[in-house]
């Protein structure tokens, strides 16, 4: 593979050439020609170019050098755009191809495993075991395509200790709302107020209650005086 840095950016160019091995890419002004050849043959969409022309070599559908190598990365790059500007129709065409393979897989390999009922037990189970892989992968691609096509959304809940799939755990507290905070209120004014508006202080003295007005007070007693009163030797 050629790179041509005669031009003047960090990935490959989708100019195709009369080389079939050879691109074009453009490097920034100061970028030393080391750091702009690694950068180029980093690149995902380079890599896989080179992947697809070695498949080329063993495929059934095109000869061996009729595509170049700069027009499978122009291709590549193509769908590549398509991608990160939020088009997943590539992603979802691929893995419906992909699902209706695994089942084709699934279907044919519990076909043999059938076929070796009642001669071979070992046999049996080697299909059915690969047949089941099948079926798992068929399952997995099919709810990844379901959750390119649904993605779940994130649920945020107040003082939920549990957390499935998606779920974002907040254990702050909420402000509960005015109504239910002025009904707590009032439960623990009636436990530690005494009366309305006055906190209960059992240091404090107690004011003189009006009722029973007609029992006097209690007058002071001189013991030197009360001859009734006997003294204990």
């Amino acid at each position: 593979m050629a790179l041509d840095s005669k031009k003047v950016a960090g990935t490959p160019q989708r100019t195709a050439t009369k080389d079939p091995k050879q691109i074009s890419v453009k490097a920034s002004a100061n970028e030393p020609r080391g750091q702009m050849v690694a950068r180029v043959i980093t690149s995902p969409e380079l890599q896989a170019a080179i992947s697809f022309e070695k498949i080329n070599k063993v495929g059934v559908f095109c000869k061996e050098g009729e595509i170049s190598l700069a027009e499978h990365l122009e291709i590549l790059q193509q769908r590549s755009d398509k991608v990160v500007n939020g088009d997943l129709t590539l992603a979802e065409v691929t893995l419906v191809a992909q699902m209706q393979t695994l089942d084709g897989l699934f279907n044919l390999l519990a076909q043999r495993a059938l076929n070796n009922v009642g001669h071979s037990i070992e046999t049996t189970e080697r299909y059915l075991r690969m047949a089941f892989k099948a079926q798992s992968q068929c399952r997995a691609t099919i709810e990844t395509l379901a959750e390119v096509k649904s993605p779940r959304v994130a649920v945020f809940a107040n003082q939920a200790n549990i957390s499935s799939g998606a779920q974002q755990v907040n254990n702050g507290t909420q402000v509960p709302a005015h109504g239910a905070m002025q009904s707590e209120k009032n439960i623990t004014n009636e436990l530690l107020e005494h009366d309305d508006g006055e906190r209960l202080d059992t240091r404090k003295k107690g004011k003189t209650s009006r009722a029973n007005q007609n029992v006097a007070a209690v007058g002071k007693v001189d013991g030197r005086t009360n001859k009734a009163r006997k003294v204990s030797q």
